[in-house]
């Protein structure tokens, strides 16, 4: 270090350092602002812990979620490339859309999206043509302005002015907005005779009937006035076919006029109520050492959210959400107390449903109070049995994602408070696990309720903070939740040839 540096100054060594003095005094500054910078990371630790608790659990949702949608769409016999290929040549990528058609995307090698493909199956599996359904592609290409075809019954071939007729006819057709129009089908599958199946491929009127409608098109098509009555010999297996492609159409367009209106009933306003008294007594404290405030509402927690109202908070709900989405216009107070219930502990270290609004640990709280048995359990097995939550969310999530049959609602109790909905499972795993809380305090909470380990999982700590074990569980369980869903087909025929 130079003499003048320690003072703040380099004034001795300008007298007769010169250029050497000016290098020096730069990189003096430098480091000290790079040694400044270095201190000072963009983002504290803990808030970066925070960000990828809640990336785990809404990357996961969102790999469910869209897992889900492709199966919805896809369904058991999946559209491939190739198949649209024979149609649509420049076709590379499938996508899925997720809005009410319920169709794919197509894009070309350079990523443009050049079409659209549905199947009729299986929103069309009921419409029977000779001897069961059949399962049809319909390509579909860019929006474009292009009319679609006149109809076969506007035009009277013997009238006089049947050149008039046919412009005013071609002029009502002309489009505003572009639409999509059919490219081409293709039978994919069907349960009648292959022989019929054939004769309709092979007839070229049939094939290109659909040739440049649109969606409105087919879906207000009148086959009586365009002449379609099917083909010779296999008249109702085609005209399973056609009835088959409207069917789908005139549902496309029926889920996309349907909205769900915003339903609010008394259970929605009992539980707002619930939860405005659930966040008082979270914030404030002082209620806690007052035994008939603290009791009263514990027994109101145990009796109304859970018995009388019944919107509670459980893995299989968690689940439903994932898969198929949030149904807040039915059940807005249900979302709120979801959304509350994650927000909350991960911006304020607070937990409002696991601490007072949720009935089962409203009543082992009850218990743990006035139970004149308490045991601990030895930290040597404590730590081992904590994870037991963790592994029924990585059951709950297997089965779900594969689709195999478990009800999730039989790995936790709360559908016991559901009385009337209920089988016994729910209701036996309620009664044993009062019965141990009553011996070690909140037994359940904290060695078996999955719901409330996912809470926890998301909650902050504070500053201090620090990456653990269960940051690295649930680092497994969104890989294996990707996993699972990449070897879907591949896993469900080893078990179909295991079983």
């Amino acid at each position: 270090m130079f003499p003048g540096a320690e003072r703040g100054s380099f004034s001795l060594l300008r007298e007769g350092g010169g250029q050497f003095v000016r290098d020096a005094e730069v990189d003096f500054k430098k480091r000290i602002v790079l040694k400044n910078f270095r201190s000072k990371p963009l983002l504290p630790s803990h808030l970066l812990l925070r960000l990828y608790r809640l990336m785990i659990v809404a990357v996961t949702a969102m790999l469910i979620r869209h897992h889900f949608q492709y199966l919805e769409i896809q369904g058991d016999d999946p559209i491939t490339v190739l198949e649209v290929q024979s149609i649509l040549p420049e076709a590379t990528t499938l996508r899925v859309d997720t809005g009410p058609r319920a169709g794919l995307f197509v894009f070309d090698a350079t990523g443009n999206e050049i079409g659209y493909v549905v199947r009729t199956s299986p929103q069309s599996n009921d419409i029977i043509g000779y001897a069961g359904p059949t399962d049809v592609l319909v390509v579909l290409g860019r929006p474009t302005l292009s009319p679609n075809p006149p109809s076969a019954g506007s035009v009277n071939p013997s009238t006089e002015n049947s050149t008039e007729n046919s412009t005013e006819n071609s002029t009502e057709k002309k489009l505003t907005v572009p639409t999509r129009k059919i490219l081409g089908i293709k039978i994919r599958h069907s349960w009648d005779t292959r022989r019929h199946i054939r004769w309709i491929e092979e007839d070229a009127w049939f094939m290109q009937f659909w040739q440049g409608r649109d969606w409105k098109n087919i879906s207000t098509l009148d086959f009586y006035n365009e002449y379609m009555e099917g083909v010779s010999g296999a008249t109702l297996s085609s005209m399973g076919i056609a009835r088959s492609i409207q069917h789908r159409f005139r549902l496309a367009e029926e889920n996309a006029k349907v909205t769900s209106p915003l339903r609010l009933s008394g259970t929605d306003y009992g539980l707002w109520i619930s939860i405005g008294i659930g966040l008082l007594v979270t914030f404030r404290s002082g209620w806690r050492h007052r035994k008939n405030i603290w009791l009263g509402l514990k027994i109101a927690a145990f009796v109304y959210v859970g018995f009388l109202n019944g919107s509670l908070i459980a893995i299989n709900l968690l689940a439903g959400y994932a898969a198929h989405g949030i149904a807040w216009q039915l059940a807005p107070g249900l979302t709120s107390l979801v959304l509350i219930s994650f927000f909350i502990p991960w911006t304020t270290r607070r937990q409002p449903y696991c601490n007072h609004l949720c009935p089962h640990g409203a009543a082992q709280q009850i218990l743990s109070r006035y139970s004149p048995w308490k045991r601990s359990v030895p930290s040597r097995y404590a730590a081992g049995l904590r994870w037991i939550p963790f592994l029924l969310i990585l059951v709950a999530v297997s089965f779900l994602v594969l689709r195999l049959p478990l009800e999730l609602a039989h790995l936790e109790p709360f559908d016991a408070y559901l009385v009337r909905q209920t089988d016994w499972i729910p209701i036996a795993i309620a009664g044993f696990s009062l019965l141990v809380s009553a011996v070690v305090p909140m037994a359940y909470c904290k060695y078996g309720c999955p719901t409330g380990a996912l809470l926890e999982f998301v909650r902050s700590h504070g500053k201090a903070d620090h990456f653990n074990r269960k940051d690295m569980a649930g680092l497994v369980l969104m890989a294996v939740t990707w996993l699972l869903i990449n070897q879907y087909e591949n896993i469900h025929v080893w078990l179909a040839r295991h079983s």
